[in-house]
């Protein structure tokens, strides 16, 4: 006789509870071993844990379930799968801290759900393919945000100014932004742009450049100059000269950026 994964379904939804218990009767490598109504009734009933356990973290109040996932990671191998309606990255976050093994979003499609938990089945994590995707998205803050505190005082002290001179109207125009860096940050230029290169992984030239053309393309939104006032501003010898500059990070010349934007001619 083959053996069969046992899982037992915590859900408070009386609709819900219905479908998950069809979905698993569908699968042919599950035993289906006690459905809970309620948390209390799980807390009391669930002496034995089922090699699985699918549970509605809206099921109760977040902390007592929380409280109740930590407990039943403690009675033995049990995977937990969390379903819920929260999307939410800290809450995300904290049910993973908690123990879960899999993050079903409660919208997701039979057929997404009903394939999450056939993964289950081998071992797999199952989760919604918006959740990879947020997580994935914080995965990706969270390693910025490593990188950026990596940076040394003068780096993060340069991309400051940079920010800070192109916030101003014409305050490039002041003096060379070389000179006016080395200055401000107490390195001379070409030590600067060595380290800048080495910490950002771009030249100190090209961060202004690309920064730049944001501001750019953040006045065209605004709609209150036209480009040949915005190259005055920025300090650009001439409209040709913005242009060239937009074409090459942007793709396109700043008119017709204009025209996609505004929808304008």
């Amino acid at each position: 006789m083959v053996n069969k994964t046992s899982i037992s379904v915590l859900e408070s939804n009386g609709l819900y509870r219905m479908l998950l218990q069809r979905m698993i009767h569908s699968i042919s490598g599950f035993a289906l071993e006690r459905v809970y109504e309620d948390l209390p009734s799980a807390v009391e009933q669930l002496t034995k844990p089922s090699d699985i356990l699918i549970i509605d973290l809206e099921s109760a109040g977040h902390a007592e379930v929380f409280d109740f996932i930590h407990a039943f990671r403690n009675q033995g191998d049990s995977r937990i799968i969390a379903c819920s309606l929260q999307r939410d990255e800290a809450f995300m976050r904290r049910a993973f801290s908690m123990g879960v093994n899999g993050y079903i979003l409660k919208e997701s499609s039979y057929d997404e759900f009903r394939a999450n938990l056939i993964l289950a089945l081998s071992g797999g994590m199952p989760m919604s393919r918006a959740v990879v995707k947020k997580l994935m998205e914080c995965i990706q803050a969270d390693e910025n945000d490593m990188k950026v505190s990596r940076l040394s005082a003068s780096i993060k002290l340069s991309c400051d100014i940079i920010d800070e001179l192109l916030s101003s109207p014409f305050s490039l125009q002041r003096e060379n932004l070389s000179d006016f860096l080395s200055r401000r940050v107490g390195i001379s230029y070409h030590v600067l742009s060595q380290q800048f290169k080495k910490e950002m992984g771009v030249t100190l030239s090209q961060y202004v450049i690309e920064k730049k053309i944001e501001r750019v393309k953040s006045m065209i939104r605004q709609d209150s100059h036209s480009i040949t006032q915005i190259a005055n501003m920025l300090d650009y010898s001439s409209v040709a000269h913005l242009s060239s500059q937009f074409r090459k990070v942007a793709g396109i010349n700043p008119s017709a950026y204009r025209r996609n934007v505004l929808g304008v001619s």
